[in-house]
């Protein structure tokens, strides 16, 4: 019988996971949101589980320790993955009032209305019972909106507006939704101090994550380092940091009642310090890897816990059809809370400048947006099947009712939310291009023309192409050219400013460049990590001046950049720690960049892109004067410290060639010209001899 057990439930996982690639490729096909399609699969699957030959596709239960140790670590991990922390220190007031401030508030506002309006839809509901509803319905779905934001080019801002608050509104919402738990079981003995310890729980568990911001800082640094050029290791090492601080924090607040922790902020910064942090002692091989890692196991986990609950949800007691009136006024309520939460605090803000203003289409967006979905359902479940509340007197349990319009709620944002997003982005005209992205489309568009048109040349002059098909086949892309140049000029008359906004668009380019080479100079370890994250922070606030239309700065000091103060502390404390050698691998490191810049804007000089090609020459001229300034650094620190350096170099060449070696072997292989064991030991040797002076920082 066990065994039988164990492989019906097996059965019944991979089953549901045909189920759900099915539901994924067709929504991709239909262009109709995954979620709301496994809602529908869930409708078909009831009825046919219930047939004697797919029993089994019930046999595997979804049991809340399953979904709450096992599947919500990944998904608070992943969703927190890739977020960098600047993005929250330039929009931290509109998202603290919004995830903090205004969600406490319209907690209570709105379960003074709930409490209000129950009874004269003959429910007698106490006010408990409604606090404890809108603290757990308040959490919302920051992936399955982003997964949308994506596809529609929402500004990115306001992407990282609601990315952030959704994440520490679910650690409000968690937090909020545990004391109001706390003072249900305990209010019979409610005192002064009864209150003291539940505010002292509540700012504990939101404030509570700094112990693991330092657990996350120092564990991870003492393990990371020692298993550099072991991917495997290194990608299996974050997911057990994941679910350590996700169980870590709850056992502290399990046995130390006096210290309780919020696992879900806690998850969510130990993911943005991997991220923000620690990234850069991952080995850059492994970078991409991580992230398509994280995102699988994030489908299969949000895949699993959509069908397997409500498969399970579909055998609750209570039958929907008789709650009718009191879901649709659920539903209103929790309407007009998200408005009152959104629209208040921003309009206050923006009144008061204290940051940069957000449109109204914005507000508008935000209120509409608040998809809830996994996390409200686990609270639910977090709740004992036999609590009581003082005055409760309905006929059926506390748990199953707010399971229900839970349930219904969510229902809501999925069939309707969720569908209609891309209608109100569409409304409102958030999903419009801005100049300049419209700018940067036109001219990628070009270039991509023009490159198919190159390598359709050199595929006809080599007779892999008949003259038919090569004929067809320049016409459609010439046609593409002639209608994107075309719509280039027509921009560049209608921008008066168009002189300022071609210079941006060449400046952001030749930064993105420079990004790309440092890059490729810290992956072959041709550059240290402080000289690697001092160079890419200075390129970064170059583009983030730019994107605010400020001038590239010519002459680049820490000082005038305007670093936030955690970034103006570790860019202080690097100078103070850089000596010579330093300082000539980071002008060496400019040396090669600016170089490659020049080069690079050169080749895009040659295109007709229908503007001045002056701007060009601005600024190659800029970063010739770069590439001048930092060679003469270079050579000063040469003259001074010859011997040195000269070992040096003659180490960072060494890098060089292993990396051309690693080009050959990779070529030699992909023609089968090795085997796949001989090409395995040819990397090894190449990563142990380039990796085996790698700096470490703790």
């Amino acid at each position: 019988m066990q065994e039988a057990s164990f492989l019906s439930q097996t059965l019944s996982v991979l089953s549901l996971l045909v189920f759900s690639w099915f539901s994924y490729i067709l929504s991709k096909k239909i262009n109709f949101p995954y979620t709301v399609l496994l809602v529908i699969v869930w409708i078909l699957l009831i009825p046919v589980s219930n047939l004697p030959f797919f029993a089994f596709l019930d046999d595997f239960v979804l049991t809340p320790d399953v979904l709450f140790y096992i599947f919500l670590p990944i998904l608070l991990f992943e969703s927190a993955y890739n977020i960098k922390y600047k993005q929250l220190i330039s929009n931290w007031k509109s998202i603290s009032i919004l995830s903090v401030v205004w969600l406490l508030i319209s907690s209570f506002v709105i379960a003074f209305l709930l409490f209000w309006i129950f009874p004269i839809l003959w429910l007698e509901i106490p006010f408990l019972a409604c606090l404890l509803f809108w603290s757990l319905i308040s959490a919302t779905d920051p992936v399955a909106v982003l997964s949308i934001f994506k596809k529609l080019w929402a500004p990115r801002r306001l992407t990282i507006i609601f990315e952030w608050e959704s994440l520490f509104n679910d650690g409000t919402a968690v937090a909020l939704f545990t004391v109001i738990l706390w003072i249900i079981i305990s209010w019979w003995s409610f005192d002064s101090t009864t209150f003291a310890s539940w505010v002292w729980k509540f700012a504990s568990m939101v404030f509570g994550w700094m112990i693991f911001w330092f657990l996350t800082w120092f564990i991870f640094s003492q393990v990371i380092w020692k298993v550099t050029n072991n991917e495997e290791v290194e990608i299996v090492l974050t997911m057990l940091l994941a679910h350590f601080t996700f169980i870590l924090s709850e056992l502290i607040t399990h046995f130390f009642h006096f210290l309780p922790i919020s696992w879900v902020i806690s998850t969510v910064v130990a993911s943005l310090v991997i991220w923000n942090y620690w990234r850069y002692k991952i080995t850059p091989k492994v970078e991409a890897h991580m992230q398509k890692f994280w995102e699988f196991f994030a489908f299969i986990s949000n895949s699993l816990i959509f069908i397997l609950l409500w498969l399970w949800m579909s055998k609750i007691n209570l039958n929907f059809s008789d709650f009718v009136l009191p879901i649709t006024v659920v539903i209103i309520v929790v309407m007009i809370a998200r408005a009152i939460s959104v629209y208040l605090p921003i309009f206050s803000l923006n009144k008061s400048w204290l940051e940069e203003r957000i449109p109204a289409s914005w507000m508008h967006l935000l209120s509409w947006w608040s998809l809830r979905w996994a996390l409200a359902l686990i609270m639910v479940l977090l709740i004992p099947d036999d609590l009581s509340i003082v005055w409760w007197s309905l006929p059926y349990s506390i748990k199953d009712f707010l399971l229900l319009i839970t349930i219904s709620c969510i229902c809501f944002t999925l069939f309707v939310k969720a569908v209609t997003t891309p209608f109100v982005m569409k409304f409102f005209g958030v999903d419009k291009l801005n100049k300049l992205e419209k700018f940067e489309y036109e001219e990628g568009k070009i270039l991509a023309s023009l490159k198919i048109l190159q390598k359709l040349n050199s595929s006809y002059d080599k007779w892999y192409l008949t003259f038919v098909e090569y004929d067809e086949l320049k016409d459609r892309y010439s046609a593409r050219l002639h209608e994107s140049t075309k719509e280039m000029k027509s921009l560049l008359k209608e921008d008066s400013t168009h002189e300022d906004l071609v210079k941006k668009v060449i400046s952001l380019h030749s930064l993105w460049i420079e990004k790309q080479y440092l890059k490729e100079l810290f992956y072959y370890n041709e550059i240290d990590e402080r000289s690697f994250k001092y160079i890419l922070r200075r390129i970064e606030k170059q583009i983030e001046r730019l994107e605010q239309w400020k001038e590239q700065l010519r002459k680049i000091s820490w000082a005038k950049l305007d670093y936030d103060i955690f970034t103006r502390f570790l860019v202080k404390s690097y100078l103070k720690k850089s000596n010579y050698v330093d300082c000539y691998i980071r002008n060496r490191s400019r040396v090669i960049i600016t170089r490659k810049v020049i080069k690079e804007l050169k080749n895009l000089k040659e295109i007709d892109f229908w503007f001045n090609n002056k701007y060009f020459d601005e600024i190659i001229e800029l970063y010739t004067t770069f590439n001048k300034n930092a060679e003469n650094k270079k050579t000063e620190i040469f003259k001074t410290h010859r011997a040195t350096i000269n070992a040096l170099e003659s180490r960072l060449v060494n890098k060089s060639l292993l990396k051309l070696e690693e080009k050959i072997v990779d070529d030699l292989y992909s023609k089968e010209m090795i085997t796949p064991k001989l090409y395995l030991k040819f990397i090894e040797e190449i990563e142990n001899e380039m990796y085996a002076d790698v700096k470490t920082i703790i």
